[in-house]
């Protein structure tokens, strides 16, 4: 797994009209998402992604409404957060309160966050779908690398989320798997 997490393969994303690789940066983009084709689109904003999204994959953004109604986040209510990930969606945050740039995917595997320029900066996340949760890795030498699980419906803040060897997730994450 050090081997994979060295080497980032590049993540190409359309943005402007251009294509640009991830792990180079993000151009100014503030949301990317990898829609069940495997393509990936960057945005201006949350909201501008939000947008054409619902015409790029509207299968991946339809579902249950409004989608999680009470996301839990440190014993917390907060629905701000969840409506901020689609349905259908996991979405990761490089700041505490669900905001500053947002990365997101639909479907499942294994996401190495050096490939999208996104390692050791996530530090909030949800899981808007009706299955499958996310385990949230920190990659470890010569150790078992230490993870969180994200249940379904649910968001988190890392900077409150217990580390194993003392303390928190915020700016750990190096890979998940969905």
């Amino acid at each position: 797994m050090q081997q994979e997490l060295a080497e980032a393969k590049p993540v190409i994303a359309t943005y402007k009209g251009e294509k640009i690789n991830l792990a180079d940066g993000w151009q100014g983009a503030q949301a990317c998402s990898e829609v069940p084709s495997g393509e990936v689109y960057c945005y201006d904003s949350a909201e501008e992604a939000d947008q054409a999204l619902a015409a790029i994959a509207p299968a991946a953004t339809r579902g249950s409404g409004s989608g999680v109604t009470s996301a839990k986040v440190s014993g917390e209510l907060s629905p701000t957060a969840s409506g901020d990930c689609s349905f259908g969606w996991v979405c990761l945050w490089e700041h505490g309160e669900f905001t500053g740039r947002r990365l997101q995917w639909s479907a499942k595997g294994t996401k190495q966050l050096g490939d999208w320029d996104f390692r050791d900066k996530a530090s909030s996340g949800c899981v808007n779908r009706n299955q499958g949760g996310v385990s949230v890795y920190d990659a470890r030498t010569g150790l078992p690398d230490p993870y969180m699980v994200l249940g379904v419906g649910y968001c988190y803040k890392f900077s409150t989320a217990s580390y194993p060897t003392g303390g928190t997730f915020n700016d750990k994450a190096d890979y998940i798997k969905m």
